[in-house]
């Protein structure tokens, strides 16, 4: 953070941080305002998220602000925009400094270490504990360090899986047709599953629909299918699991990396894959439409088949095979911020706190109104139905279907019976996995940008086609070592070991 006057202060001190409610966010989806009869004169919060306008979002939304008004002596507003825009539109929000109180921040959309280092959002350490308590103490101490940066807490973390237990999919029917269920039930290693594969392959050839067996390999060289925590995107720069000392490695120069390159060589030529790179809206596409029947690595967890099924229509059965690891990456992959210029940042904080200790609250944010968008299927299960015979949560006129990035997702009703339990198991796997070495320390890559800009450019290049199998594996990882070197990833390497050393020193 930068010293002297923060920008918040700044900013008040020039009067721009007045009324929260008068202040046009351009480009946003204007979501009306309050409506409700006694609440029109309290606070209002305003909370940024990306997402799809839902038709009833009025109608919840003065509901929950009802709810608020007994409880915190506030209201909200939830504004929306696309997915697609929201990045750029937040982007100007921040840098004009208008008004807003909450929104949606994650490494990878909105990112939270920019809006961090810009100073556009607030330190929350001293406020969770007391007006947030319940949130504060859900979480352990130890998993809150993974939203720290530079000492302070900057967003609220919305509990999900933070694990990443990472293993295949198959469709279940197709499963069941080679019959192999009990060797794929007793999977522990990606190298296991290749007679499946070739199994499949064979039905694959006989049946005409499906086409491949998969439609991208690349995800077997995810890290943590390999025991690293990877600690900068597109720059092949990780520390092993198991290693205390935390020191950086290059993954592309390890064994497990050249382990995993040859395994999808020998698929690739092996024809379980497409030979053209895909979009990953073409791949989707064809797994719906039933040409593919295998995604080789995927979050296995929990209720994940049941999600697995309503997303893209096809029953499958799944197999983790990662380790669970708690990863500063996994921990903040999904967080709530509050703006640094908020006119009401205590109220914001009590927001936090409903979102994510009242059941009630953070499930009529995330699902609507019972009787109107939902209804009881089994309560004591906590098992919910689309209200009123539709035929889906999609039809009722209120559906985010983003319970995740809105609070603690174990706090949600199940809305299908398969899931019924998954969240109790879920936390249990984020309590009892192995922390990385690296848990809560954040690199700062101000001083080597350029050099980070040059190495994600030569992974583009180089690590693209080696995750695909359609490069020769010595040559292809010849190619990517040098074209990382030349970009300058050992300079980066350097830098980062030096931030984690002076981490760990700081921390020990």
């Amino acid at each position: 953070m930068k010293k002297g006057i923060s920008r918040r202060n700044f900013l008040r001190s020039m009067g721009i941080a007045a009324a929260a409610g008068g202040v046009s966010l351009g480009g946003l989806s204007r979501l009306s305002r309050l409506s409700a009869q006694g609440s029109a004169d309290l606070p209002r919060l305003v909370y940024l998220f990306p997402g799809a306008p839902q038709p009833d979002v009025q109608r919840v939304q003065d509901a929950l602000s009802a709810y608020m008004a007994e409880r915190i002596g506030a209201t909200i507003e939830l504004r929306a925009t696309d997915w697609g825009t929201f990045d750029t539109q937040i982007g100007l929000i921040n840098a004009s400094a208008e008004s807003y109180d909450l929104a949606f921040t994650a490494p990878w959309i909105n990112n939270y270490y920019t809006n961090v280092n810009q100073e556009y959002l607030m330190p929350l350490e001293d406020m969770l504990p007391e007006l947030a308590p319940n949130f504060w103490a859900s979480l352990t101490p130890q998993t809150w360090e993974a939203a720290r940066v530079g000492g302070s807490i900057y967003a609220g973390i919305n509990q999900q899986i933070f694990v990443k237990p990472f293993g295949p999919y198959i469709r279940t029917d197709v499963l069941e047709a080679v019959g192999l269920g009990d060797a794929f039930a007793a999977l522990t290693s990606y190298e296991e599953l290749e007679a499946i594969m070739a199994a499949v392959k064979e039905y694959v050839d006989q049946d005409e629909t499906l086409t491949h067996v998969t439609y991208n390999l690349g995800p077997i060289l995810t890290e943590e299918n390999w025991g690293f925590d990877p600690q900068l995107p597109n720059s092949m720069l990780v520390v092993r699991s198991t290693d205390d000392s935390a020191q950086v490695l290059i993954y592309s120069q390890t064994d497990e990396y050249r382990q995993g390159a040859e395994l999808i060589r020998r698929w690739y030529q092996a024809g379980y894959a497409p030979s053209d790179i895909q979009l990953w809206t073409q791949m989707d596409d064809a797994w719906l439409a039933g040409q593919f029947a295998v995604r080789v690595s995927d979050i296995v967890k929990p209720g994940g088949n049941a999600e697995v099924q309503a997303r893209w229509g096809w029953a499958v059965t799944s197999k983790a095979i990662a380790e669970p690891l708690l990863t500063t990456g996994g921990v903040s992959a999904t967080l709530n911020g509050i703006s640094s210029i908020s006119a009401n940042p205590e109220l914001a904080v009590q927001y936090l706190e409903l979102a994510n200790s009242d059941p009630v609250f953070y499930n009529m944010l995330c699902k609507g109104l019972e009787g109107v968008h939902w209804e009881w299927a089994d309560e004591d299960q906590l098992l919910i139905r689309p209200a009123n015979g539709a035929a889906s949560f999609g039809d009722t006129g209120y559906a985010p279907s983003t319970d995740w990035m809105f609070g603690n997702v174990f706090n949600s009703y199940y809305g299908d019976a398969s899931q019924v339990g998954a969240w109790p198991e879920t936390a249990e796997l984020n309590r009892n996995a192995r922390p990385s070495p690296v848990l809560g320390f954040t690199f700062d890559g101000s001083s080597v940008q350029t050099e980070i800009a040059s190495v994600a450019a030569a992974y583009q290049e180089f690590a693209n086609p080696l995750g695909s199998g359609v490069v020769d594996v010595d040559e292809g990882i010849n190619n990517l070592n040098q074209a990382l070197i030349d970009a300058g990833v050992e300079r980066i390497r350097d830098e980062m070991q030096a931030q984690i050393d002076a981490w760990k020193s700081a921390n020990s």
